[in-house]
């Protein structure tokens, strides 16, 4: 049989305690066709040395290096650089199960609905015992991470959602798994544990803890329609309660969003419609393909209506090419908002 290769990616900054234990779990895998491409961040201490020594003895590992700039870039040179069609982040602190890689292999291989797989985990370090993970859905995906970095996906899927996001210092697996499922698919977790996590209290994680509510802020930027879709609106910092928070404030400030069918690809500019100084930050798409008209009506609206027959609504038409779609935001009880999106 030709095994599909496997290219697992290890970010590396200042591990010189743990790298050799995390590079030594990776070549253990009982799946034969895998590569490793560590990426060294900049390190300042005996990390490269560590690195140079195990490429000297193992073929199946290469590294680079770059200046420090983060686990994204770091993960984004790997994956990159990486021969392989799945792809495995490892983290220089921890450590994988002989037989993570193939298991996760089979699931990729045999649903292609499957975007993600991951596993079940233990504690190392500082704390032992099981990870209990919460259960798996996208509306929870959209309040808080349920995945460990440690999961495998397709390079195909990475190079569709552009990859790690650099400007997001924190939890940006949170960030790329969200990316990853704004267009469906689905997630499969192994009933085996796989991944053996370090805690430790100089961690990244515990250090870009005080990033809560900036990641939140990018978070938002990044997957509005994603949010509006499962929340009803945006990210709070008080992520648990969003959904209720959205609800009263749709209750007194209604939206609504339309977006044609055959223009998915335009509908995070239709949700950006009333903010659109900020749909440069977060859209893919050449903005000056893209161009709103705006109206703005005196209307009265009874809290708990939905808002109906806009302006912009009025002159969309379905079968207009150059409609994109529209959006209408009641913004006080006497004031409706609405832009049509056309195509520049």
């Amino acid at each position: 049989m030709n095994q599909k290769l496997v290219s697992i990616i290890i970010p590396a900054y200042n591990s010189e305690k743990y790298i050799e234990e995390s590079i030594k779990s990776a070549l253990s895998t009982k799946y034969s066709n895998f590569e490793i491409v560590i990426v060294n961040d900049g390190s300042t201490d005996n990390t490269q040395s560590i690195i140079n020594k195990m490429v000297s003895e193992n073929s199946v590992i290469r590294s680079y290096y770059q200046k420090n700039a983060g686990a994204s870039a770091a993960r984004n040179h790997a994956i990159s650089k990486a021969k392989g069609e799945y792809i495995l982040p490892l983290d220089s602190d921890n450590c994988i199960s002989p037989d993570y890689v193939g298991e996760a292999v089979k699931v990729l291989d045999n649903n292609h609905n499957v975007k993600l797989v991951s596993c079940e985990a233990r504690f190392i370090g500082e704390k032992s015992g099981k990870w209990e993970f919460k259960p798996f859905s996208i509306n929870k995906l959209c309040r808080r991470n349920l995945i460990d970095n440690c999961a495998m996906y397709r390079k195909i899927d990475w190079e569709k959602v552009g990859g790690y996001c650099n400007e997001i210092l924190g939890r940006e697996d949170w960030d790329f798994w969200l990316s990853l499922f704004e267009t469906g698919g689905e997630f499969v977790r192994l009933p085996i544990v796989g991944l053996y996590y370090r805690v430790r209290s100089n961690s990244k994680r515990v250090q870009t803890r005080h990033l809560h509510k900036n990641i939140i802020d990018a978070l938002n930027a990044r997957h509005k329609p994603l949010f509006y879709k499962e929340l009803n609106g945006k990210l709070y910092y008080q992520r648990t309660y969003s959904s209720v928070i959205n609800r009263i404030i749709n209750w007194f400030k209604p939206e609504n969003v339309h977006v044609q069918k055959n223009a998915l690809d335009y509908e995070k500019y239709v949700y950006a419609a009333n903010e659109p100084e900020t749909v440069k930050d977060f859209i893919k798409v050449p903005r000056q393909k893209i161009h709103y008209i705006r109206y703005e009506e005196k209307r009265f609206h009874l809290p708990g209506t939905k808002i109906k027959q806009s302006k912009a609504m009025k002159m969309f038409e379905p079968d207009n090419q150059t409609h994109i779609g529209y959006y209408e935001e009641q913004t006080s009880l006497f004031k409706l908002k609405s832009y049509l999106v056309l195509r520049g």
